[in-house]
């Protein structure tokens, strides 16, 4: 590491799936999911990152769930 590489500061970007523009340093975005995202942990999509995406289970849509299941039978 070079000198100039200790006074590198990382910058983050909001990891929430609302499409928010925030972008700062680790304090700064905790602060900031603290007060403007608090509670969306809980979502099923968060955080909307690379990672979390490819820790959440793939959900492939169900082919045999098509509308002719939603009507019932035609016959009975």
């Amino acid at each position: 590491m070079t000198e100039s590489d200790s006074n590198d500061v990382q910058i983050y970007a909001c990891p929430s799936p609302d499409d928010c523009p925030f972008t700062g340093t680790a304090d700064e975005l905790l602060e900031h999911v603290n007060s403007e995202h608090s509670g969306e942990y809980r979502q099923d999509n968060w955080p909307d990152t690379p990672a979390g995406r490819a820790g959440r289970p793939v959900v492939e849509p169900d082919d045999e769930d098509d509308v002719d299941d939603q009507r019932g039978d035609p016959d009975g």
